[in-house]
């Protein structure tokens, strides 16, 4: 028969055995879950990792290249696969939203001695003007001015904007070399002034801008002039898929976001697009559209 203290001795004891374990386990599960909590990071710091490490990229002839790229140098470093796919998704959706990091990949892709991206005219916008009397355009996103050296050259009196520095130089290069007059101007579409019955044609073409939120159809159609046409071109891919390009337009969000301007021309067709696939496809959905600012 156990005297009393040889009971407590024996059931303190005991406890011991028990309680050491669970505190190992709920302390291993604090330690997974710190793990997990360090191994990712808030959508912020994502993004300002992505914006940093943007400028040492290799040289690319398309944005799209450029998440392949990064996937990689993360892995590098040390993060999984899993984890760097979903910093990739990440921040595909966050390029949707932010502006700072098209500055750095455009620069990038303009400095390209070696482009693979088409350099003429965009032949939609060709078809659109044939025959129409010039007048104030302006080419959103004009990149290195490829189309709006081409009106420039049918004597519109064209402005475009872009955020590359690289493409902003070229546009103006190739004007002076072609002898003609170009405004060309280093601004982010926020801080673009787009005016207010100012233009006869306004050209977007492969944009990452929100084309057919509400917001931005009415500074486009209120920038408009009665009678400007407006011509849209880009991949055409609906809002709910996933890796989901920055420049991509829902053909059925476009139809609806301007329904009030005049339908002159629609595509949704699979074609060759202006600027090339990362997965070296040559054909791709394309949505096409040219309307007009009723008068």
């Amino acid at each position: 028969m156990f005297k009393p203290k040889g009971l407590l001795f024996v059931v303190a004891l005991l406890s011991g055995l028990l309680i050491t374990p669970l505190h190992h386990a709920n302390a291993q599960e604090s330690k997974t879950a710190s793990g997990q909590a360090q191994a990712q990071p808030s959508d912020e710091a994502i993004w300002q990792q992505w914006v940093t490490w943007l400028p040492s990229a290799p040289p690319v002839d398309t944005p799209a290249k450029v998440y392949p790229q990064y996937r990689s140098s993360l892995i590098s470093a040390g993060t999984s696969a899993a984890e760097a796919d979903r910093q990739i998704l990440i921040i595909r959706r966050m390029m949707h939203e932010r502006s700072d990091a098209w500055r750095i990949i455009f620069n990038n892709v303009y400095a390209s001695s070696t482009p693979n991206f088409v350099t003429q005219p965009n032949a939609l916008l060709m078809a659109t003007v044939e025959g129409l009397k010039p007048g104030r355009a302006l080419d959103v996103g004009m990149g290195q001015g490829r189309n709006a050296l081409f009106l420039a050259l049918k004597g519109w009196e064209v402005t475009g904007f872009d955020v590359s520095d690289e493409g902003i130089a070229v546009a103006r290069k190739n004007a002076e070399r072609a002898g003609v007059k170009l405004n060309a101007i280093r601004e982010t579409d926020e801080a673009f002034d787009y005016g207010s019955d100012r233009w006869d044609l306004i050209v977007f073409v492969y944009e990452p801008f929100p084309v057919t939120s509400t917001a931005y159809v009415e500074r486009l159609r209120k920038s408009l002039k009665a009678g400007g046409l407006i011509v849209i071109e880009s991949y055409g891919q609906e809002a709910s898929m996933p890796n989901r390009s920055p420049t991509a337009i829902d053909p059925g969000q476009l139809l609806a976001a301007f329904k009030d301007l005049r339908l002159l021309h629609y595509e949704d067709i699979v074609t060759r697009p202006d600027w090339p696939l990362p997965s070296g496809e040559e054909k791709t959905r394309v949505v096409r559209m040219v309307a007009e600012k009723r008068p």
